[in-house]
């Protein structure tokens, strides 16, 4: 609880960038939201319908404070709980409290951010999932990583590394297409049609964000005096894009890039499920695929690093190798994204060195770190083979 207030107070002397802004934005969409429109059911919206219930939540909390203060007093207490049942109520075994302690420290390290966005919620159901499956309960876990990306999809790289990982495929399966299914039912219910889908047409159909790794070449040339090459806001999805040669083109690949990654990752996944511990499965799989969802991704915002805590808590609670490399690359990550924002943004906008600089570094290391994800799985998929 005392890293969580320690978030929220570091966010204050950036009023500029505002990096709980998008909690406020959760608050003025539940406001404004028209009679008989329900975003994400009968109406077009960014996130999957599921996102409304947690903002809602935090606003029932926050009360007479307002939401940001229900918000951050509900994250706090579902990421109290998460960490309780990590460590077995403080019965576990010393991986479990290292796996803690990574957690805090990476929420220090990466920001407000951590935090300040539904991504952070996710990142619990994705936990309390891995949590799950160290206790052998496959249909829950799946359940909650189906839940997980009904609110934000990126727990579907961990939903695969479960598939990929159990003889028993059929489980995760039908927990998946149950969950699934209650979400689209509940959602026509509520007089859903095709807005249910909306947060995959809006995403598709985006530029390129500034902040991901693809971006890197175009925020160069700009700043190297590319002509026709400059960032811009867009006003409909509210974040900072780039425009230049080649950038319509590269984003209406970034989506096929992905999957073609992700199917790469299923497929080396599938070569090591007969030789390789479940433990060195998960760990390695959803690593990887966390990895193609953000590398591969024509949006680069900073919470996307949030990701990352969950697998890498995967390889320290099941005592990998290389995990000491794992956890202090990822800790960097974190730090260099909040050095991008907030701290760095606005010299960003203007195209400085430092901040450019910082932001090439954190897209280089993600590069790298995915390369050596893929070595790991590959090893994996090897020792199999042979």
């Amino acid at each position: 609880m005392a890293v969580h207030a320690w978030l929220l107070i570091s966010a204050w002397p950036f009023t500029q960038v505002a990096p709980f802004n998008d909690v406020l934005l959760y608050g003025y969409w539940l406001d404004t939201m028209p009679r008989n429109v329900l975003l994400g059911i009968n109406g077009n919206w960014v996130y999957p319908y599921v996102a409304l219930v947690p903002m809602a939540l935090a606003k029932v909390i926050g009360g007479g404070a307002g939401i940001l203060a229900g918000w951050v007093a509900m994250v706090g207490i579902i990421n109290t709980l998460a960490i309780c049942w990590l460590v077995q109520w403080g019965a576990g075994p010393e991986s479990r409290f290292k796996a803690a302690w990574f957690w805090l420290a990476f929420l220090v390290v990466l920001g407000p951010v951590a935090i300040g966005r539904i991504d952070g919620i996710a990142t619990a159901f994705a936990l309390f999932g891995l949590i799950a499956l160290t206790k052998n309960r496959i249909q829950l876990a799946a359940a909650l990583f189906t839940a997980g990306a009904w609110m934000k999809i990126w727990p579907v790289a961990m939903a695969l590394a479960t598939f990929v990982s159990q003889a028993k495929k059929r489980i995760v399966v039908i927990s998946a297409i149950a969950v699934s299914s209650g979400v689209l039912v509940a959602g026509l219910i509520m007089g859903g049609n095709a807005a249910l889908f909306s947060f995959i047409t809006m995403q598709s159909n985006r530029g390129i964000q500034i902040e991901a790794p693809v971006a890197t070449f175009w925020i160069w040339a700009s700043k190297l005096g590319a002509p026709q090459t400059y960032m811009y806001f867009d006003d409909a999805l509210l974040t900072n894009q780039i425009a230049g040669g080649g950038v319509d083109l590269v984003s209406s690949l970034m989506t096929w890039a992905m999957f073609v990654a992700l199917a790469i990752t299923a497929w080396l996944g599938w070569r090591a499920s007969k030789n390789t511990s479940m433990q060195q499965l998960i760990s390695a799989v959803a690593l990887t695929a966390v990895l193609d969802l953000i590398v591969f991704n024509k949006v680069g915002s900073p919470q996307f690093m949030a990701w990352l805590a969950v697998p890498t808590i995967a390889w320290i609670i099941f005592e990998r190798a290389k995990a000491k490399t794992l956890i202090a690359a990822v800790l960097l990550i974190g730090l260099l994204t909040q050095l991008v924002y907030p701290l760095l943004y606005i010299d960003l906008m203007g195209y400085g060195w430092l901040s450019i600089a910082t932001l090439t570094m954190r897209n280089v290391l993600l590069v790298v770190l995915l390369v050596w994800a893929n070595l790991q799985l590959a090893a994996l998929a090897k020792t199999k083979a042979n």
